[in-house]
């Protein structure tokens, strides 16, 4: 009796925190600390409940069982799977809900966090406006990074918004791991080199091969100044514009971090790879792509939250998205969250 007593107790006070817990991820940005609790409590009220089931099996095979009406059981398992189905692919009121969900936390992070954010704004004379809210994590420093646009079958349309670095092809040697945060103020005495490796999806994407047959810009070659900016150091909101309301469009994101280094990518690693051990090119872990399906012309859905999909080759060698995780580390920790907010305007 006293064990039944402390399960069905255990349970109580874990509903408890679940529900609190939810409800705060519900209407207020990501905490990692809300997070935890939520999970590591999600567990132990599973725990509990495969307790509760043994301690109760006999009574719930006689509810199983029982010769007695069985409509209600029909009704119950229903509704069960009606908002279970809902559930997983967003439909009705479970979709609106989350939109008012994310909308929410949206005009929170705008109130709350305002002076932290760099605003980047790369307004054309366009009529739907996108801004891109990036919250930095806690292996973001000064990355590398580039947001693009395709068609849904994976045709290139256009960058949004390039780093320096890589949009002309210039990247200041004679950093290393040691000295890569300081260095900027003596960089004028070194070199520059290319960053092949950086943005490795994104360049190959555009396939447009420079003449010594890389994809990355070149010197000579540069992006053009109206899609290319300097490399942001924290979180930052990115406002442009978009022509066609009519289709769905592929937004993607490549970011890359130099010198964060794990035992899957370090110096003893690819000992053939001439361009990961080249000095610039010892970047690490690779770059990590974001996506998510806008569907523009959709007035009734105005946020999207980006998702982390895969990363780039180590060394830039292709333009595949890789999508085992498995070996990246610290690098998912550049990003911890990537929301996009549309505003139709056009008819």
């Amino acid at each position: 009796m006293v064990r039944r007593k402390l399960i069905s107790t255990s349970i109580a006070l874990c509903f408890v925190v679940l529900s609190v817990t939810g409800v705060l991820s519900f209407f207020f940005n990501y905490d990692f600390r809300v997070a935890a609790v939520h999970t590591i409590f999600g567990f132990l009220f599973l725990l509990g409940a495969l307790f509760h089931i043994r301690n109760n099996w006999s009574g719930l095979k006689n509810y199983l069982v029982s010769k007695g009406p069985k409509g209600s059981f029909v009704l119950v398992g229903i509704l069960f799977l009606l908002v279970l189905g809902m559930s997983f692919f967003n439909f009705g009121p479970i979709s609106e809900l989350m939109e008012f969900g994310t909308k929410m936390r949206a005009n929170q992070s705008r109130e709350i966090e305002k002076d932290e954010f760099i605003l980047v704004d790369f307004g054309r004379d366009l009529p739907n406006r996108l801004e891109i809210e990036l919250i930095a994590g806690q292996h973001y420093w000064h990355p590398q990074m580039a947001i693009w646009l395709e068609d849904v079958d994976g045709n290139f349309i256009s960058s949004l918004y390039v780093t320096h670095a890589t949009a002309k092809g210039t990247f200041f040697g004679g950093r290393t791991k040691e000295n890569f945060k300081s260095f900027d103020a003596k960089k004028s005495l070194s070199q520059e080199f290319r960053r092949v490796d950086a943005l490795p999806v994104w360049s190959h994407k555009r396939a447009e091969v420079q003449a010594d047959g890389l994809y990355a810009p070149s010197p000579e070659h540069p992006l053009a100044d109206a899609v290319s900016g300097e490399t942001l150091p924290s979180s930052f909101r990115f406002l442009t514009t978009v022509a066609d309301a009519s289709k769905h469009v592929l937004l993607r994101l490549e970011i890359n971090v130099a010198f964060d280094d794990n035992e899957f990518y370090s110096e003893f690693d690819f000992p053939e790879d001439e361009v990961f051990h080249s000095g610039t090119g010892q970047l690490g872990q690779p770059s990590l792509i974001y996506e998510a399906i806008l569907d523009i012309g959709n007035r009734n859905k105005k946020y999207y939250l980006m998702e982390l999909i895969g990363h780039g080759h180590h060394s830039g060698k292709d333009g595949f998205i890789y999508h085992n995780m498995e070996t990246l580390t610290t690098s998912k920790e550049i990003v911890e969250r990537v929301l996009v907010k549309i505003e139709v305007t056009s008819p």
